[in-house]
């Protein structure tokens, strides 16, 4: 499928797979993947330029690369050695993140002494609101 994709850029293509957490960084790599390379008809040029590539991410994601989807570009583009890329697209797609970036379960302990602490609290909103906050900043440790 991937070679149909990337069609007689195919050998780019795999070179941009193979060397993506290089590219971009593990964290992104984790998180993302170049799905589609395109280029405009250039019968006469040796090196294939004003490309566009796809790349595929979790749709939580997508507001964090657009914001450094240029960064992201000129990296993919010093890998190349050239301008080969002049747009990226962003593909959101409904995939988990990784294990990595999902909630831990909580011990069921953790949370009786988080409602404990908070039973203080007279205002029922602010409690729920600060049981909820602990228990997020739990499943981030």
């Amino acid at each position: 499928m991937a070679r149909r994709s990337a069609g007689k850029d195919w050998g780019l293509y795999a070179g941009l797979l193979a060397h993506w957490a290089e590219i971009v960084g593990p964290d992104y790599a984790r998180v993302s993947t170049p799905v589609k390379i395109a280029f405009p008809y250039q019968p006469n040029e040796a090196k294939r330029k004003n490309g566009v590539l796809t790349i595929r991410l979790p749709k939580g994601l997508a507001m964090e690369f657009s914001f450094k989807a240029d960064l992201i570009r000129q990296r993919v583009n010093a890998w190349f050695g050239y301008e080969a890329f002049t747009r990226l697209v962003l593909d959101p797609a409904a995939i988990p993140l990784p294990p990595s970036r999902r909630a831990k379960p909580i011990a069921p302990e953790a949370l009786q002494e988080i409602k404990e602490k908070a039973s203080v609290i007279d205002n029922f909103e602010l409690r729920d609101i600060l049981e909820k906050l602990g228990a997020a900043i739990l499943a981030r440790e």
